[in-house]
């Protein structure tokens, strides 16, 4: 491929990902709900797809530092939101899982987002929403396709 087609790509990348959090999710879509921010979202949003899981796990999927983890967990365990679990065979491996709390707050906080996305594109035009939709879709079939290291 060209390498300033390719430079442009990446550019546009970039260019995105701030622009998208600050049109779509930066005011109508707080993840951080009393004492819980993104990241704890986030650990709870894996533990939901993946079902229980060892720490370091978790950890690497979501790029945080053992540090980091160790305190955005004892937050979501005061919470009630998740559970730390000794491992069967091993018991210094530490697995959490998702409580019932974790998963009504993660449902409902989804739904809170949905709504205020909604709200946010429903003011385009048909011909414009077809667009968006048509991009979004041909993205995520190019985000699939691209290699992953996990």
């Amino acid at each position: 491929m060209d390498e300033v087609k390719l430079e442009a790509i990446v550019q546009n990348f970039i260019s995105i990902i701030p622009l998208f959090k600050k049109k779509l999710l930066h005011d109508n879509c707080k993840f951080d709900k009393g004492n819980l921010n993104h990241s704890h979202f986030q650990i709870l949003a894996v533990l939901k797809k993946e079902g229980q899981q060892p720490i370091s796990e978790v950890a690497k999927k979501l790029f945080i530092s053992t540090p980091n983890m160790t305190k955005l967990l004892n937050k979501l365990i005061d919470e009630g939101m998740i559970e730390r679990i000794p491992g069967e065979k091993d018991r210094r491996i530490i697995n959490i899982n998702l409580t019932e709390k974790g998963s009504t707050y993660l449902k409902s906080s989804f739904l809170e987002i949905q709504s205020s996305l909604k709200d946010k594109i429903s003011s385009l035009p048909d011909e414009k929403l077809d667009k968006l939709n048509d991009s979004l879709i041909t993205l995520k079939e190019v985000l699939n396709e691209i290699g992953s290291d996990f």
